[in-house]
């Protein structure tokens, strides 16, 4: 089974297109590599109509399975809950505005069929034109220059460590300890996992506009989050501390 973990926050507006953008796509890609697949769907506190909405979905699907926080504690503590809460052997991972397409779930499986690693993320930075659809270049260019630390200091040649969009081997998850709980969290898996000698394979994916809200992120608190992060990374590879 694959599971589909989704984190929301304030995103009714997005919740609409899933019925017709998301669940036909993902069980029809499944079907095609003969799994079943389950939607876990985190509603992180939100203050708008999504857990109505994703309430709704819930009743209308056996396969969508809703996970509600009473308040907003952050997307990585919305991914830790749909970790928590899903039971697929492969564990795939993304945004709520489907900014990465529904329809890139079969590259994530596709490579993971070849290559049965450990994790395949999905980059748009592995392909030029990519990341065209972004409308904001100064983000980009932080985006760029701070998977080039993580790119050195982890010494792998990896282009984004800050996607969501991805697919993972349950078993990863079995005896690894995730402390971030907001957007830095995708950073910090994958750098356990390389520093931990998992197989970690990148595909490329195109990143989109999104349609409808506004993007979560915080801009300076992601980069204080970052910063703390390379150096637990450092820490941990050239110290050889504990990762705390």
């Amino acid at each position: 089974m694959i599971s589909i973990i989704i984190p929301l926050y304030n995103e009714a507006e997005n919740v609409m297109m899933y019925e017709q953008r998301l669940f036909p796509v993902a069980e029809e890609i499944a079907q095609k590599f003969k799994e079943s697949c389950e939607f876990v769907l985190v509603d992180d506190g939100s203050k708008d109509t999504t857990l109505i909405r994703l309430n709704e979905l819930q009743q209308k699907r056996s396969s969508v399975a809703v996970v509600a926080h009473g308040i907003n504690k952050g997307m990585g503590a919305a991914i830790k809950t749909g970790i928590a809460n899903s039971h697929g052997n492969l564990i795939i991972t993304m945004d709520s505005d489907l900014t990465y397409k529904p329809e890139d779930i079969e590259k994530l499986l596709l490579s993971y069929k070849d290559s049965n690693a450990d994790c395949i993320s999905g980059s748009p930075y592995l392909e030029q034109g990519f990341t065209d659809d972004l409308s904001a270049p100064h983000r980009l260019f932080m985006s760029k220059a701070v998977n080039q630390l993580y790119k050195l200091l982890l010494g792998r040649n990896i282009s984004c460590v800050s996607a969501i969009f991805r697919l993972y081997k349950r078993e990863v998850f079995e005896h690894m300890t995730i402390e971030s709980n907001n957007f830095e969290i995708n950073a910090e898996i994958i750098s356990k996992l390389i520093l931990g000698g998992k197989t970690v394979t990148e595909v490329a994916v195109e990143l989109h506009k999104r349609e409808f809200g506004e993007s979560k992120i915080n801009v300076n608190k992601e980069i204080k989050n970052n910063l703390q992060m390379l150096y637990k990374i450092f820490k941990t590879r050239y110290l050889k501390r504990v990762w705390r």
